[in-house]
């Protein structure tokens, strides 16, 4: 035993409230960072959601113009006077595409409110 060394059971610690402000600060930019990630995440999700979303349309779209190619009548391209395209645009308009954000409270918001009661109790040391 005497060539451990010998470790204290109680540390005393000088300026507690200082080493309690630096604490919390190091937690809020903790939850910062969590809080950046997550919104980063969401963003990355919603952007593979539309991307699909995005090929699934075109898919579709490829399907009705072979459909519509097949189905338009033999014509000389000399008494066409509209192109294929304004035709399309006539016959199909434009969808609105909504993206439903989940009403559940999610991570972001968890750690939002952690650093909203980090915020306060630094601001009731001050």
């Amino acid at each position: 035993m005497a060539n451990q060394e010998e470790s204290p059971l109680f540390v005393g610690i000088t300026n507690n409230g200082e080493l309690r402000r630096n604490m919390l600060e190091c937690s809020k930019e903790i939850l910062e960072s969590l809080k950046h990630y997550e919104k980063f995440k969401f963003v990355k999700e919603e952007k593979q959601k539309l991307i699909q979303k995005f090929r699934e349309d075109v898919k579709g779209l490829s399907k009705l113009i072979s459909r519509l190619k097949t189905n338009l009548p033999k014509v000389k391209e000399i008494g066409i006077k509209k192109t294929e395209t304004e035709i399309i645009k006539k016959l199909e308009k434009p969808k609105i595409v909504k993206v439903e954000k989940p009403k559940e409270k999610t991570e972001f918001e968890k750690l939002e409110a952690e650093l909203n009661d980090i915020e306060g109790k630094l601001n009731s040391l001050s």
